[in-house]
């Protein structure tokens, strides 16, 4: 059975601000901009929610 995206209950803006993902980085609240020490620091289930410099990691 097919549903129509237009028959679906539309969100606004303030309600699509609120929306949380699920997944690995859905409960974490810690900064998304991380130095190489920070990065080190977090869970291993927390390192890929952030952004870090590539130079943080050996090739």
């Amino acid at each position: 059975m097919k549903k129509k995206f237009s028959t679906l209950q539309q969100l606004t803006k303030t309600e699509q601000s609120n929306i949380r993902g699920g997944g690995w980085c859905g409960d974490y609240d810690g900064p998304v901009e991380v130095t190489c020490e920070e990065f080190h620091a977090l869970p291993p289930q927390y390192q890929m929610c952030v952004d870090v410099a590539a130079d943080c990691f050996e090739l």
